[in-house]
């Protein structure tokens, strides 16, 4: 379950579709609260579209270096508790060690002026002082292990009492760096409102009208690959199953998915139309990693959370050998951003960025940087 503020993330004016996408931030752990500077106004609607697309890579940057922090404290705060409880069990030890020591210490004292004979005489429980003794005595036996025992358990306290105060400062600064993350996405998205809202009603349906004639057209292509890919399986089971050759001629434009690839696609397409939204997984809504986390798990393949991790998952994939149902990646190549799933023709489908839904795009319409193919 995502936080309220997760939930609520998106562009509130919603009568722009912009190209998503995200130029990488510097690091999760640099990251500080930051007044945005404004850009230049722009000047055309070629200008102002280029300026929303820049905020909107910047903010999806944001969300999923935010994820990726949220991931690491979540995991943090579980070794705290584990860490506790491991705490609470060795400070019990101590304890006990301490009182046996003590108990042994005590015994001798009190009784080092008369011999074992002479305390059995005077004793009123002979059977437990008879007990007593031969615990004494055995302890006295191995004294030296008792008391090395007892500083090898309180070193052990020491460290895990240091560790663990060591844990919570961490865990305080990375909640701040959480926070300091949600303020940079949130100010990105206000900029892009921002830059919206210094247009015409004219210019913003101009933009409109681009984008809906672009995600036409990827939808058209995609419809293509899908009647091809459809075509060569008919004609791959008149060859008795044998789809080498066509497959040699489809590398790299609208080449046959594997099973689970051609599964995730189905789920991908079967998303169309539901709204981006900062973390979410689905069923309602996805943020990029998240459509295609959903999709792979409808496929039976259990895929990391953000897009960065996600470009380790499976094996790399050339960009001419793009089958249906791969992971692309985009604007950078050591920690993407952004993620989509390839469909075939050169198309993919993904989740944009706030204030879009998920939708075909061309393959070029972002910087390709990888691609991986899931198990």
């Amino acid at each position: 379950m995502t936080s309220g503020w997760l939930q609520q993330r998106g562009l509130r004016r919603g009568t722009v579709a912009v190209a998503s996408g995200m130029a990488l931030s510097a690091s999760v752990f640099l990251v500080a609260p930051t007044v945005a500077t404004a850009d230049p106004a722009p000047q055309t609607v070629a200008q102002a579209k280029a300026q929303v697309d820049k905020l909107q890579q910047e903010a999806e940057a944001a969300d999923q270096d935010y994820l990726a922090l949220k991931e690491k404290l979540d995991k943090s705060e579980q070794d705290l508790k584990d860490k506790q409880a491991d705490l609470k069990t060795e400070t019990a030890q101590v304890a006990k060690l301490r009182s046996q020591i003590s108990k042994v210490a005590l015994a001798q004292f009190q009784n080092q002026g008369l011999d074992a004979r002479a305390q059995l005489f005077l004793t009123r429980d002979p059977a437990g002082f008879l007990n007593q003794f031969a615990t004494i005595e055995k302890i006295n036996q191995n004294q030296n292990t008792a008391l090395q025992n007892y500083q090898v358990e309180q070193a052990n306290l020491a460290d895990l009492q240091r560790s663990t105060e060591a844990d919570i400062t961490t865990l305080k600064a990375e909640k701040t760096q959480l926070g300091a993350l949600k303020k940079k996405a949130d100010d990105k998205v206000d900029a892009a409102t921002a830059v919206l809202d210094k247009l015409t009603a004219e210019q913003r349906q101009a933009i409109q009208d681009q984008e809906t004639k672009a995600s036409d057209q990827a939808a058209k292509d995609a419809q293509a690959a899908t009647s091809t890919n459809d075509a060569n399986d008919n004609k791959s089971d008149s060859k008795n199953g044998s789809s080498s050759e066509s497959q040699d001629d489809l590398t790299g434009s609208s080449a046959p998915s594997s099973g689970k690839g051609a599964a995730a696609v189905a789920f991908a397409k079967a998303q169309i139309g539901k709204p981006y939204v900062f973390g979410a997984t689905g069923p309602g809504s996805y943020d990029c990693s998240g459509l295609t986390m959903a999709a792979w798990k409808a496929a039976g393949v259990q895929l990391d959370r953000t897009s960065e991790a996600q470009f380790h998952d499976g094996t790399p994939v050339s960009r001419d050998q793009l089958q249906a149902g791969d992971l692309v990646f985009f604007y950078n190549s050591s920690a993407p951003s952004h993620v989509g799933i390839y469909v075939g023709n050169g198309v993919i489908i993904h989740a944009p960025h706030p204030g879009a839904s998920v939708e075909y795009t061309q393959l070029s319409y972002m910087p390709f940087v990888g691609a991986r193919r899931p198990a």
